[in-house]
């Protein structure tokens, strides 16, 4: 069985759809996004809809976390001001999902055990960085596999524990390759393989313009910076 593992889309409902169009053609039957649902990108309704309308299994990220507290001392300018913008267009029903979503996720998948966690399974606003990454992770989770997100840097890292990936990011790219970053997990070989696909960038900086977000925000999709 093919799992697809999915990151940090933040609102960019066009990156999103070029990810499961590819996970479609491979025969992707189950997916699961390590939070991050909004933020930065000028979608977050749509791109909520669609994870719903598919069933992705999805936990919070910190922009939601902010989103529900109104808290934002910890986000840079930017960040403030697109989760400001996405606090005033999301739908009360959106909200409401966002409200549902657990900090933490364990998965079982025939006989394979899955931990969701965006930051660590030890602090979810931790930024764990590849070289930040050791075994123990796995093992305070009871998991074959620990994914996680934040970071926006894509990796994978196997021991004889299990393996930690980060499938990277869906909508903000930031490991210096603008394509959307995700990641597929085979359950009968038990590997994970990193895969990128493109997306219509240009489309996606000309609605952020439209919605007046930051415009240092639209200009790093093109550099996955």
């Amino acid at each position: 069985m093919l799992i697809g593992l999915i990151s940090d889309v933040h609102s960019n409902v066009i990156a999103l759809e070029s990810v499961l169009s590819e996970m479609d053609a491979l025969g992707v039957e189950k997916i699961l996004h390590a939070g991050d649902i909004v933020g930065y990108n000028p979608y977050p309704n749509e791109t909520i809809e669609l994870l719903r309308k598919r069933r992705i299994i999805s936990i919070s990220g910190n922009h939601e976390r902010a989103l529900l507290t109104g808290d934002i001392s910890d986000f840079n300018w930017f960040a403030s001001c697109a989760l400001q913008w996405t606090s005033n267009i999301i739908s009360n029903e959106n909200l409401s999902y966002i409200s549902k979503l657990k900090d933490t996720e364990s998965v079982s998948v025939e006989d394979t055990e899955i931990f969701l966690a965006h930051g660590s399974p030890n602090d979810p606003d931790e930024y764990v960085y590849p070289e930040d990454v050791e075994p123990g992770l796995l093992t305070i989770t009871s998991s074959d596999l620990l994914v996680i997100g934040h970071t926006h840097i894509q990796f994978k890292k196997q021991f004889k524990e299990g393996i930690i990936v980060n499938p990277g990011s869906v909508g903000q790219p930031r490991d210096q390759d603008p394509a959307s970053a995700f990641a597929i997990l085979d359950t009968d070989t038990k590997q994970v393989e990193l895969r990128r696909t493109g997306y219509d960038i240009e489309k996606v900086i000309e609605d952020m313009r439209k919605a007046h977000l930051p415009e240092k925000l639209a200009l790093r999709l093109r550099d996955g910076v």
